[in-house]
């Protein structure tokens, strides 16, 4: 009995880990079109259009993760709890991916293109792994 249930969480988080690199591969394409589209229509200059982008993103990730990728642990009442963490989780993500970027340009002598996605690797697991374990975790009341 225990195995069967060990197995059985081990295939919930597993799906878990799937459904959020499908709404976070969404999410990254429609950050990239919103930020193309305000960009390209002369709407925005480049930085507050990636600003915009992020924001829409955001909209598209929270929604996403919240109602599928970790439906599994949602709790009545804590839509705003989740939220908030999952901004501060998207907020870092953003960051930390800037300052690698920023490091492997400055300081390798690397193809930037490499480092570009470099820094885009490293900020899933960040983030899958803080958004299971914090925003959208069993114990949002405790914090």
């Amino acid at each position: 009995m225990e195995t069967e249930s060990r197995h059985r969480k081990i295939r919930t988080e597993t799906a878990a880990l799937g459904k959020f690199a499908v709404v976070g591969i969404l999410a990254t394409l429609t950050h990239a079109s919103v930020a193309a589209v305000l960009l390209e229509t002369g709407t925005l200059s480049a930085f507050p259009a990636n600003i915009c982008g992020f924001l829409v993103a955001f909209g598209v990730s929270f929604s996403g993760h919240y109602f599928w990728s970790f439906s599994h642990l949602r709790r009545n009442g804590a839509v705003l709890a989740s939220m908030t963490r999952f901004l501060v989780i998207a907020l870092s993500g953003f960051l930390l991916n800037s300052v690698v970027l920023a490091l492997w340009l400055e300081l390798t002598p690397w193809p930037d293109l490499i480092g570009l996605l470099f820094s885009i690797a490293i900020v899933p697991a960040v983030s899958f792994l803080s958004a299971r374990l914090w925003a959208f975790s069993h114990d949002l009341a405790e914090t």
